[in-house]
């Protein structure tokens, strides 16, 4: 029999209600020396690359990296011997990457990029995992939210505690230590721009973009004329970050083609006469890199993590992303009227199993989806059963088309019919035996007039504790809600 379940609205899964972020302030400018000037340029260059790579590629950054970034204040650990990388041991270390807004932007603190970077120094290989940022998980304290909340709540409750308490939430759903985090953001990179004093890009066409997106999360239109131009900082973003360009400028080809424009004139401008020997510019690149920038590598651990990159294998690294496609982990959902990402499954041991063998030659097996498309109707007076029961089917990975009510609400038992010819008998065997179902073959005229042209299976929600009436052969038209509203 199928048991009835309680709507799964969750009072304890939160919406955001943005705060302002906060930058440390700057510390003063040091004396300039051969060696500060090397670690300067080296770690300009670094952020630059590395800034767009986790911001607008999300490729492999440590083919590009002499090294990863690093507050300047820790210049000092520089002349203790050298530590060991955290995870050698275990021949894997895991570099959490994080991308934010920064100030200036709708919620500053929340991740716009999460992505985990996983070094196996025995095999020299490389691999990268990509997390939705509107996967729901529990953050430590806060209860049920985007895993892009976590570094929100860790800055708020203390600064800079942001990349700590996301680690511990990433660890917590993969399995995985996280020894290390890198964390930037696009006010960074804008300002970095600004005190070099703007790049010179040659624009190889014309082209517009009529949807790039603002701060507010509208559309503004952006245009770039075929040459050369200088650029500031909001304009290098926009041309790095624009997306649906036309005139062949649309493509994720061309898009990177443009970063790479970037990050060479940027190299150009940072190793320049004009910034090299010039105190005031560098001392503002320093504070903005101080500001923008949150990482716990030490200087020597970044030395020793360039040493191990220069024999990795970067062109061929292993991605694991963690998606709602039809073979994914996860499955999409409207939870409290927002849109989250959830596990197949109803937990992570799926992911967690995938990304600790990320490295392994064997297959991980994900969450078996069902080739399906389902309607569901509440046949019974339990509040929200049709759309508890979807939740319940989408985990299992089966096409959730549309829910509603039924025409009746005396249904004492679950029927399903079958509207394709050629649909799933697996599937079909699958439902009947967890829903407790009866199979209808004759389907009623208002059915078909009903549902979906594309629907496998069409399903009446039953509950055997009501009367028992025969499903009407003509009836009104249901009522039909949304994809999670039914009585």
């Amino acid at each position: 029999m199928f048991k009835p379940k309680k709507n799964r609205e969750n009072n304890n899964i939160n919406l955001l209600n943005y705060s302002d972020n906060q930058s440390p302030k700057g510390r003063p400018f040091f004396k300039v020396s051969k060696f500060i000037v090397y670690m300067f340029t080296t770690l300009i260059i670094i952020f630059f690359i590395f800034t767009y790579q986790i911001l607008f590629t999300n490729s492999s950054f440590i083919s590009n990296i002499g090294g990863t970034g690093g507050f300047f204040k820790q210049l000092t650990s520089i002349a203790h011997s050298s530590d060991d990388l955290k995870g050698l041991e275990d021949d894997r270390i895991n570099i959490l990457l994080l991308g934010v807004g920064g100030a200036g932007h709708d919620g500053p603190n929340l991740t716009d990029t999460i992505m985990i970077a996983s070094i196996k120094p025995s095999t020299k290989t490389v691999g990268f995992i990509s997390i939705p940022r509107d996967t729901l998980v529990d953050i430590p304290g806060q209860g049920l939210w985007k895993i892009n909340n976590a570094n929100h709540f860790g800055e708020k409750e203390k600064t800079g505690h942001g990349p700590e308490l996301t680690s511990q939430v990433v660890s917590n759903i993969t399995g995985i230590p996280i020894h290390y985090y890198i964390r930037v953001d696009f006010s960074g990179f804008e300002q970095i721009i600004d005190d070099l004093g703007g790049v010179k890009v040659y624009v190889d066409r014309n082209f517009v973009d009529y949807q790039y997106p603002t701060a507010n999360y509208k559309y503004q239109v952006v245009s770039f004329e075929q040459g050369f131009q200088t650029m500031d900082g909001d304009t290098a973003l926009k041309f790095a970050r624009s997306r649906h360009g036309n005139n062949d400028e649309g493509s994720d080809f061309a898009r990177s083609k443009r970063q790479q424009k970037i990050i060479s004139a940027s190299k150009e401008r940072a190793f320049s006469f004009r910034t090299l020997f010039n105190p005031s510019k560098l001392n503002k690149m320093l504070k903005t890199l101080d500001d923008h920038i949150a990482t716990n590598l030490s200087i020597s651990e970044i030395i020793e993590l360039y040493k191990l990159s220069k024999n990795l294998d970067t062109d061929n690294p292993i991605t694991l992303t963690l998606d709602d496609g039809p073979n994914g982990f996860l499955f999409s959902s409207m939870v409290n009227s927002a849109y989250v990402l959830q596990p197949r499954g109803g937990n992570y041991n799926a992911i967690s199993s995938a990304v600790k063998h990320i490295f392994d030659q064997t297959t991980v097996e994900v969450p078996k989806t069902q080739n399906a498309s389902i309607e569901i109707r509440n046949g019974t007076t339990v509040n929200g059963l049709a759309f508890s029961t979807s939740q319940t089917l989408k985990e299992q990975g089966y096409q959730i088309i549309k829910i509603g009510n039924a025409p009746s609400q005396t249904y004492p038992q679950t029927l399903i019919y079958q509207l394709q010819a050629n649909a799933d008998t697996e599937a079909l065997n699958n439902l009947i035996t967890n829903l407790d179902a009866d199979f209808i073959e004759e389907i009623p005229s208002w059915i078909r007039e009903d549902a979906e042209l594309t629907t496998d299976y069409y399903i009446i929600l039953g509950d055997e504790d009501h009367i028992d009436t025969s499903p009407p052969e003509t009836a009104p038209k249901p009522l039909i809600t949304s994809s999670t509203d039914d009585e």
